[in-house]
């Protein structure tokens, strides 16, 4: 029998379980976030240019499953050649859809769609940066009781 998490575990924080990724540079392909354990909904994904991006830099993030399948794109290449300081990056209203970015200091970091997601690492993939940091929120709910996520 399936067990499920009590509406009253998300009533202060309906978007689900919080993670954070400190700024790290962007220099190769590299796992932001694991699924472990089960099935997750990403309510939200939040990225934060700490450090400005060198230009001809291009961005986009997949998902890779654990069970050896192919990457799913989670959001087309986007250009962020020169991203400075304080710009956000969340992920299109379109599954798939370029990633939107701002400097406006403010942008909308839910999902009006949640996505579920199986166990694997969400891996942002780039060409061409060798310098900038970005730091990443992810806020997902279990739909599994054991998933979890974890900043890599």
């Amino acid at each position: 029998m399936a067990q499920y998490l009590p509406a009253a575990a998300f009533q202060n924080f309906p978007l689900g379980i919080v993670v954070h990724r400190p700024a790290t540079t962007i220099a190769a392909d590299h796992d932001i976030f694991s699924i472990d354990n089960g099935v997750v909904l990403l309510t939200g994904l939040l990225g934060h240019v700490t450090v400005v991006i060198e230009t001809n830099a291009d961005m986009e993030l997949d998902l890779d499953p654990d069970d050896g399948g192919s990457n799913v794109t989670l959001s087309t290449i986007l250009a962020i050649d020169d991203d400075a300081t304080g710009t956000l990056y969340t992920l299109n209203t379109t599954f798939g859809g370029v990633m939107i970015a701002t400097l406006d200091y403010a942008i909308n970091a839910s999902l009006e769609v949640p996505i579920a997601l199986v166990p694997g690492d969400i891996v942002f993939d780039e060409a061409g940066a060798s310098t900038g940091e970005i730091e990443w929120w992810l806020t997902y709910v279990p739909l599994d009781k054991a998933a979890t996520v974890t900043a890599v």
